[in-house]
């Protein structure tokens, strides 16, 4: 896997290459995007919060070593609420709807945001054009998190990147700093996994992605 992606380029290369109109995708205010988050127990952030703490995940900004990184933030999130749950409960393949008493929760943004498409149905080639490929949506975290960072060296208005769940292959964000005022104040819906009307949403979604449900 590490063969087939390789590290970012220098950030001014990525600034020379920089982005096409076709490459990036706009997310409009009437949209609904998803996200699946603990209400309860250690490091808890409120549902529209940017975790500055990292780097952890597939496309945290923030360097090296784990730890606070005051202004450096990212928030992920969810076409759809079955890809919200697979990215949730990855480690273990198992939607547990009572530990750290978790939420589903849908919002749509204040304004529209604008994104760098990584995912395999852009209508650009923007990974291959600055030199890796798509593989960015499933390399390894210590390779994506390294494009992160380089990508937000180059453009540092970019409101974050849209990529494919590695575990449900339907689109995802993660965004960055500069989308922290397109969040909403209120959610459209927010609703812990624990209640009677996501039983069959979740039930359908751990047997799509094979996980098992307590």
């Amino acid at each position: 896997m590490t063969a087939r992606l390789p590290g970012p380029p220098p950030k001014a290369e990525l600034r020379a290459i920089g982005i096409r109109d076709d490459e990036y995708r706009v997310v409009a205010t009437d949209e609904l995007w998803w996200r699946v988050h603990r209400t309860t127990g250690e490091h808890v952030l409120a549902w529209n919060a940017f975790r500055e703490h990292g780097p952890h995940l597939r496309f945290d900004p923030h360097p090296p070593p784990a730890r606070h990184h005051d202004g450096v933030g990212v928030w992920y999130g969810a076409s759809r609420p079955t890809p919200a749950l697979a990215e949730a409960f990855q480690a273990e393949r198992t939607i547990d709807r009572f530990r750290g008493d978790p939420y589903l929760t849908g919002l749509r943004f204040t304004r529209e945001i604008r994104l760098l498409d990584l995912a395999a149905d852009s209508a650009g080639a923007w990974p291959t054009r600055a030199g890796g490929t798509f593989a960015l949506s499933t390399g390894p975290h210590s390779i994506t998190q390294r494009w992160a960072r380089r990508i937000t060296e180059a453009f540092p208005h970019l409101d974050g990147l849209r990529y494919n769940s590695r575990f449900a292959r339907e689109p995802c964000i993660a965004l960055f700093v500069p989308a922290v005022a397109a969040m909403p104040a209120r959610p459209m819906l927010s609703v812990p996994l624990t209640h009677p009307g996501l039983a069959s949403r979740i039930a359908k979604a751990a047997q799509r992605l094979g996980y098992l449900v307590v």
